[in-house]
C-alpha cells in the first residue's frame, strides 16, 4: 500500500456533511443576532418602540434580548420607557412589522 504526500481526496459526503453544518451555524446566528445586525429590522423595531412610548424620540431605549453564555432566553426586541423607569420592558417579539 503506498502512502501519499498530498493526503486524501474529499469525497461527496463529507462535502455535503461540510455545507449542511455552516447552513445551520448561519441560519441559528442569523436566528439569534441577525435583526439587531439588519437595517431594516432595527428601523422597524425603533419605529414600534417610538409609537408606544409616546412617539418623541427620547422616551424609550431598545435592547436585542437573546440567549447568552449566561442566561437563556427567547430573542427579542424589549421596549423600556424611560418615562416609567420602575416598569420592566415590554417585549416587541423577533419579528417587528417590516
Amino acid at each position: 500500500m503506498g502512502v501519499s504526500s498530498v493526503g486524501q481526496r474529499m469525497s461527496a459526503t463529507t462535502m455535503r456533511h461540510v455545507v449542511a453544518t455552516v447552513a445551520v451555524a448561519v441560519a441559528l446566528f442569523s436566528f439569534l443576532y441577525g435583526p439587531p445586525l439588519t437595517e431594516r429590522f432595527s428601523q422597524a423595531a425603533h419605529r414600534e418602540c417610538n409609537r408606544t412610548t409616546g412617539a418623541d424620540y427620547r422616551s424609550y431605549r431598545l435592547e436585542w434580548r437573546t440567549t447568552t453564555l449566561f442566561a437563556v432566553s427567547r430573542p427579542q426586541w424589549v421596549c423600556h420607557d424611560l418615562g416609567r423607569p420602575g416598569r420592566p420592558g415590554r417585549s416587541l417579539g423577533w419579528w417587528v412589522g417590516v
